[in-house]
């Protein structure tokens, strides 16, 4: 009973933040114009005047009316943190607001993107990249942002929220391995090597399950 009570609050919480949050988004129409349709899976794209080409077409509007309307794309930027050979793995704990990535494992940071600044551009983008990545985890001062590398579109139109979102996939290169979880009663957090991805494969967000497949990984998993 008390669970029940839990999760309806939660997403009570929700309904109230989109309802007053302004988030981006481009409508699906001009997206397909400008890159290759797939109905599932990640676009290659490395070539940044791409983004800024979509990103002229970018408007603000309430999140709660984005989610239900499939004729615009919300930018989602989604940034997997590398060093070497290994990947920072998140885990979400139920205590996380959004029911449907409870215990689910994530491999990218990111998250809508919200109104700052006087041009919708790639900079912009790159500050609600890492004002995203700043929320979720701590960087120490001896681990150094080497790049921040574009890999491309992840599109998933199978889904009724991959209809209404686009990921913009990065690669974000750190120095050494010091960062850690920020909100604890949250998520967890551990560097994996990519060939030991697979072993957590099944219990992945449908946008790592895609980034795995884009690396090679989980190839032969449908």
């Amino acid at each position: 009973m008390v669970s029940i009570v839990i999760r309806k609050s939660q997403q009570l919480v929700i309904k109230t933040k989109m309802k007053n949050e302004l988030t981006l988004a481009i409508p699906t129409e001009k997206v397909w114009d400008l890159i290759s349709y797939q109905k599932k899976g990640v676009i290659k794209a490395l070539d940044a005047s791409i983004m800024d080409e979509l990103l002229q077409y970018g408007v603000f509007k309430h999140r709660n009316e984005l989610e239900e309307d499939p004729s615009f794309k919300q930018i989602i930027p989604y940034a997997v943190i590398c060093h070497m050979d290994e990947v920072y793995m998140f885990k979400r704990l139920n205590r996380q607001t959004e029911v449907r990535l409870h215990n689910k494992c994530s491999l990218g940071v990111g998250g809508h993107m919200n109104p700052f600044g006087e041009k919708i551009d790639t900079n912009y983008l790159h500050h609600e990249l890492e004002r995203e990545m700043n929320e979720e985890v701590k960087v120490f001062s001896d681990c150094l942002i080497e790049n921040i590398r574009p890999i491309g579109f992840i599109n998933d139109d199978l889904s009724e929220v991959g209809q209404v979102h686009l990921g913009v996939l990065y690669h974000i290169n750190v120095s050494n391995k010091h960062i850690e979880i920020n909100e604890k009663e949250k998520m967890t957090g551990e560097w994996i090597h990519k060939k030991q991805l697979i072993n957590f494969y099944e219990n992945m967000e449908t946008w790592s399950q895609l980034y795995c497949k884009l690396i090679g990984i989980c190839d032969n998993i449908d």
